[in-house]
């Protein structure tokens, strides 16, 4: 994942009032130049699942092979998880959706998307969450430092969908107080 940029996160920590702004005109580059699909790492991500759960664990090999099996399907929504879920900020659910309808339209008016995206923005938003739950893993298996942030996202994503149950208990067990009320990713 090229985008977002470092200048783009600077300019949004430091004027936080332009974000909508910002993202917008980060939404239209990276329609105009969307980034090549990049392989996705099993080692990478088998070591962010070892941050979670570091005894081999037949659920998580399962979810391991789920998120290789739809990596392929990921490139359409690739740069627009970076964009919504970088480790370094988060924004209220509404706001991120906003943005993803937002793009989602302008990619399926551009014809930028395949059927099943273009369809169905639910399957848009399922795929874009995968997206950001790979690239969360790969980043916290190499230990980075807004690690907190980066289990929140992946608790929050793991807690959505059934396929990804074993990573969402595996959670549970180790990590509670990302599913105790009143969680947020701020």
């Amino acid at each position: 994942m090229t985008l977002p940029t470092p200048e783009l996160f600077q300019a949004l920590l430091a004027q936080p009032a332009d974000a909508d702004r910002l993202m917008r005109d980060a939404c239209a580059a990276l329609r105009r130049k969307p980034p090549a699909p990049a392989p996705v790492d099993a080692d990478a991500l088998r070591a962010g699942l070892a941050c979670i759960a570091p005894l081999p664990d037949k659920g998580l090999d399962t979810v391991l092979q789920r998120l290789l099996d739809d990596a392929p399907l990921g490139a359409a929504t690739d740069g627009i998880a970076a964009l919504l879920r970088p480790p370094m900020l988060a924004w209220d659910e509404a706001q991120e959706l906003d943005w993803a309808v937002r793009h989602w339209q302008a990619c399926k008016a551009d014809g930028q998307l395949d059927d099943d995206l273009a369809a169905d923005f639910g399957e848009y938003w399922r795929r874009l969450e995968w997206s950001a739950l790979r690239h969360h893993l790969v980043v916290l298996g190499q230990g980075h430092a807004e690690s907190r942030r980066l289990l929140a996202y992946i608790a929050k994503t793991a807690s959505r969908y059934v396929a990804l149950g074993p990573l969402k208990r595996a959670m549970e067990t180790r990590l509670p107080e990302f599913f105790e009320l009143g969680f947020t990713l701020k």
